[in-house]
């Protein structure tokens, strides 16, 4: 080094070596110093449109729910945010698209129809020491895609317009009732202290308020995931719209209040039959004398009545594969779901037997934990009501079943969301319910052979009483009340409703009765069937003053208890919380927004073509 120093050469080698050192380590420094810069700004650039993408998602589906939108997309202006700060200005360009499609929920388990909102956020900066190389466009740019649904009424364990029976009085949520999943009330929901109180693990909305009878609750303990009084009011249309517009047609598109469609389900396949209610031009007579049967006594008078019989034919067969289908009369219904599917009646739907899915064995739940069912998912709409079927004359063979009335354990199964949207315009009695058919049971005289002899003594009954008449005996049915009428021993108890779904209904429906209704008495047994007067009190015993034997109310085997109807073993299908049966009824909000969940959210390679 000595001798470097002493050589003029040297030297000069010397101080050009240390020059070149110091302009490098200059430019080092500098570059790593504006490296820093352009990092510093790409971290802002990415946070900041982090934030931006997140509320830009938020605002395609704002729009969609106040558009209360159902198309198949569209574009949304762009929008621009303008930064600056002492050094820099930076404009952020939001290019938002909304698309429908299918979403894959529930951690890829189930797929409900919704929108996907798709946003990409470039940010494009102007002049200052924040360019690179004089390029003004962020190499940072975001893309997020955020999946929603619009709410169904099959995603509320329970759903009421209006919290009150058919006679307009109040029904009452008791320590019977377990109720696991969401529930809504257009009016007050009433509780009542009996067996303890009702328990809710659902949370409880109320457009009115929760009204308590019978004491002062523990409210931690029967709302368990707390409640909401005072909320806006769900929208419950009077008519299915998305099964009527997308629906397969079932046996004809026009409304025939004398038909029936009798339907059997057998995977995403059915059959069906249709009954076509004749009415004869001549009336049908019987003929009443003081003593029946034989004919003796004195001749009273005749009555008069509409002939009528149910003709069977063979109806439409076909196949419901991830969609729906409507019938333009009555349904009555059954049989096993594969797929997804719902089935629409614009007039009453009669629940014939069990409603289960092929791949759910009939006693397990579908959302079992660890073990859904992640194939079958089934809707039932009806536009008047939902009714459980006393029994039938079965078509084939003209014989009288009840498999809805087989005991405690069978009782009758039914997988699904039901749906009644009857709107009786001021009629509380023709408003939609889920309920159960004949729920005032009498004896009637059934057909008797006197003496061995082949000649059948029959309809009875109208052959001793006066018909039709608002009086007629209030112990003994009133001719066809019973839809197996004449019935001798008519069933009360009839056993459990086991409802793995959901039910929204325009009123509560019946599901039990006591064998006087106190709420709604009826002291001189009058009949008038449409608005639920049926005579005197169910389950009384009479005895026939000719024949000898005794007609009453009896439970159906292996049943207990003292009044009419079904118990209830009903559980939420959480699954409804993620999809929906196809073309099921959608939650509106009363002059507000359209509800839609949020399905899930993402940050994805930005698309080249967006």
């Amino acid at each position: 080094m000595m001798a470097l120093l002493g050589n003029q050469k040297g030297n000069i080698a010397l101080a050009l070596s240390i020059a070149i050192v110091a302009a490098m380590s200059g430019i080092t420094m500098a570059t790593l110093a504006y490296k820093d810069t352009i990092d510093a700004r790409y971290d802002f650039d990415s946070i900041q449109e982090l934030h931006l993408l997140k509320s830009e998602l938020n605002r395609g589906q704002r729009l969609v729910e106040t558009l209360d939108y159902s198309g198949e997309g569209f574009i949304l202006p762009d929008k621009f945010v303008s930064i600056e700060g002492s050094h820099s200005k930076t404009m952020y360009k939001n290019r938002t698209k909304v698309a429908r499609g299918n979403l894959s929920t529930g951690g890829g388990l189930y797929f409900s129809d919704g929108y996907s909102i798709k946003t990409l956020i470039k940010a494009d900066r102007g002049t200052g020491s924040h360019t690179l190389f004089g390029r003004n466009l962020s190499m940072v740019s975001k893309y997020g895609e955020k999946g929603i649904r619009r709410n169904s009424f099959a995603g509320y364990h329970y759903f009421t317009d209006n919290e009150s029976s058919t006679n307009n009085t109040n029904v009452y949520f008791y320590g019977y009732d377990t109720i696991y999943g969401k529930v809504h009330s257009n009016t007050d929901i009433h509780i009542k202290q009996y067996n303890g109180w009702p328990t809710f693990y659902g949370t409880v909305y109320t457009s009115g308020v929760i009204v308590p009878h019978n004491g002062t609750p523990d409210y931690n303990q029967v709302f368990r995931n707390g409640y909401f009084e005072h909320v806006g009011q769900l929208e419950f249309n009077a008519t299915a719209d998305q099964i009527r517009a997308f629906g397969l047609r079932v046996n004809g598109e026009s409304y025939d209040p004398n038909k029936i469609s009798f339907v059997t389900i057998n995977g995403s396949g059915f059959t069906s039959k249709v009954g076509e209610i004749l009415y004869h031009n001549e009336a049908d007579t019987a003929d009443v004398w003081t003593q029946y049967p034989p004919r003796a006594g004195q001749y009273q008078f005749r009555n008069r009545f509409a002939m009528r019989d149910t003709i069977w034919s063979n109806g439409q067969s076909g196949s419901v594969n991830d969609g729906s289908a409507i019938v333009f009369h009555k349904l009555w219904i059954r049989g096993t779901v594969a797929g997804k599917q719902t089935w629409c009646s614009v007039d009453t739907m009669y629940i014939n037997n069990d409603l289960l899915y092929s791949g759910t064995p009939r006693g397990s739940a579908p959302d079992a934990e660890g073990n859904p069912n992640r194939q079958d998912f089934a809707g039932y709409v009806s536009e008047k009501s939902i009714i459980i079927q006393y029994g039938y004359r079965d078509p084939d063979d003209s014989l009288r079943y009840r498999p809805n009335c087989d005991g405690q354990a069978e009782g009758v199964w039914i997988y699904g969301a039901l749906c009644a949207l009857g709107n009786g315009r001021g009629n509380s009695h023709e408003d939609g319910v889920f309920s159960f058919e004949y729920q005032h049971p009498h004896p009637s005289t059934p057909a008797v052979r006197l003496n061995n002899n082949d000649y059948v003594w029959d309809r009875i009954d109208l052959h001793r009483y006066r018909h039709p008449n608002s009086t007629w005996p209030a112990q003994i049915d009133y001719p066809w009340y019973n839809p197996l009428w004449p019935e001798r021993l008519p069933y009360m108890e009839r056993g459990n409703i086991h409802l793995y779904g959901s039910v929204a209904q325009r009123r509560r429906g019946f599901v039990h009765r006591s064998t006087n209704d106190t709420e709604y008495p009826n002291p001189n047994g009058i009949w008038n069937i449409p608005i639920d007067l049926c005579g005197g009190p169910s389950g009384v015993s009479v005895t026939d003053p000719v024949l000898g034997f005794v007609g009453s109310g009896v439970n159906a085997p292996n049943t207990v208890g003292s009044g009419v109807g079904y118990n209830k073993d009903y559980h939420f299908d959480n699954r409804f919380s993620f999809t929906q049966p196809p073309h099921f009824p959608e939650v509106h909000i009363s002059g507000g927004l359209t509800p839609f969940e949020s399905e899930s959210w993402a940050l994805l390679k930005p698309p080249g073509n967006f």
